[in-house]
């Protein structure tokens, strides 16, 4: 049975510049022995879909500085399993839509310096001591989305993808219980690449998940006073 760390969507390099050290505490506090990091790790607003301002077309300043911050990740956790985010795969979607095969793409460990860490592909699943542990750019949507995936499974549910949308809900059925986690995120989000999020009134929700022998789920809050850095 295994006691987990759920890293939240980082979106490099756009990551909140306290989230690393908040994590390690996690880690320390829990003395988890899995890590999962649930993906969207990093942005490429620079060769997203979305309409995008100047300064965030300069695709080769954007790996560099993201690169950085995935490496403060990778050495706080050298072993952990990444699933691919809808974020991260444009890399992938942007050279399908050109044509090219899939072949002339780096790998994840080499593109960003992740040897040791076990990738699953987008719209995979991971599974442990019973939990699927997914991005959540599949399957249902709304307000609390892992809860609901959760009730379509009739199975526990960790995922993150909705970065306004954090914390634990359980169901049962007369054979089963089971727990919807959403794990927040780990963003900045008054950096230019978050811009698009700005018109909505509810906001990203800066934490990562704590799960338990595929029993017991939790929502860790991210402080944000004093001691992590005030977002203004």
């Amino acid at each position: 049975m295994a006691r987990v760390l759920v890293i939240g969507d980082t979106h490099c390099p756009v990551m909140h510049k306290g989230y690393v050290s908040f994590l390690q505490e996690m880690a320390d506090c829990w003395s988890v022995d899995q890590i999962v990091h649930i993906g969207d790790m990093v942005d490429w607003a620079s060769i997203s879909y979305h309409p995008k301002a100047p300064s965030l077309k300069n695709s080769e300043a954007e790996y560099c500085k993201a690169a950085k911050q995935v490496q403060t990740i990778y050495s706080a956790f050298p072993e952990a399993t990444w699933l691919i985010g809808n974020h991260d795969a444009l890399t992938e979607r942007q050279l399908f839509d050109a044509g090219l095969p899939f072949d002339v793409l780096k790998d994840y460990q080499e593109m960003w310096g992740v040897p040791t860490w076990k990738i699953i592909p987008r719209f995979g699943q991971l599974i442990i001591d019973g939990v699927i542990y997914m991005h959540g750019d599949r399957g249902k949507g709304g307000r609390f989305p892992a809860l609901a995936n959760a009730e379509a499974e009739f199975q526990s549910v960790v995922q993150g993808h909705a970065h306004s949308a954090a914390g634990v809900g359980y169901g049962a059925n007369s054979n089963l219980r089971y727990f919807g986690l959403q794990v927040g995120c780990g963003v900045d989000y008054t950096a230019a690449a978050m811009a698009y999020g700005h018109k909505y009134p509810r906001k990203p929700i800066l934490g990562c998940g704590i799960v338990l022998d595929g029993t017991t789920a939790i929502f860790e809050p991210m402080d944000l006073g004093n001691k992590y850095g005030v977002l203004k």
